[in-house]
């Protein structure tokens, strides 16, 4: 297997950069598979069987989705960071730009249609991570008493060092409810 840096092919199957990097200046032509064996991944899911009640959160407004969830987690490449557990959010070991998907399985729990839920990720904390906005999306909204469809968000995101995403949900109303069994939350460096 060749691969082309600039003007010059190198044949060797293993590269052994100085400083724990290579540099590349110009394109990078690889033929054949690239394996990062460390490449920061995780993917966790609630476990406790039980429905996480807006109510259990205090007033309406936005939350985040941490211990309550009982998250059970698979993850590679985190070194002291990572996802955890008891908060819920993922912390970033290296810079760059990851992709996140969360879902769940809601259900407004009142006749009400003000009963919904805006469901995002929130980054160090803020909902506004996206070039200073908030990304809205909106789920049950007009729906009285029954099952939300699908909630699912997806998005990449640009994580310095020590960064955390986490989920953040925006709850209205005073009804709603989580089923934990059925959420999940993953990600995994892009570049």
């Amino acid at each position: 297997m060749s691969t082309y840096i600039g003007s010059s092919t190198l044949t060797s199957t293993t590269y052994a950069p100085s400083g724990n990097s290579l540099g590349v200046s110009g394109n990078l032509a690889i033929t054949g598979n690239v394996k990062i064996n460390t490449q920061p991944a995780f993917n966790a899911a609630g476990t406790t069987g039980n429905w996480i009640y807006r109510s259990s959160f205090g007033s309406a407004g936005w939350v985040e989705i941490g211990s309550p969830m009982a998250w059970t987690v698979s993850q590679q490449g985190a070194g002291s960071y990572g996802f955890n557990t008891s908060t819920g959010r993922y912390t970033a070991p290296i810079a760059g730009k990851y992709y996140f998907y969360a879902s769940t399985y809601y259900r407004n729990d009142t006749n009400s249609t003000a009963n919904y839920i805006h469901y995002l990720f929130g980054v160090n904390g803020s909902s506004s991570w996206n070039v200073g906005s908030t990304p809205y999306n909106i789920y049950s909204h007009g729906e009285a008493q029954y099952y939300s469809d699908g909630i699912s968000v997806s998005a990449i995101i640009n994580l310095g060092v020590g960064d955390y995403v986490s989920i953040r949900p925006y709850w209205a109303g005073d009804s709603g409810r989580m089923l934990t069994d059925y959420s999940l939350f993953c990600g995994y460096l892009i570049m």
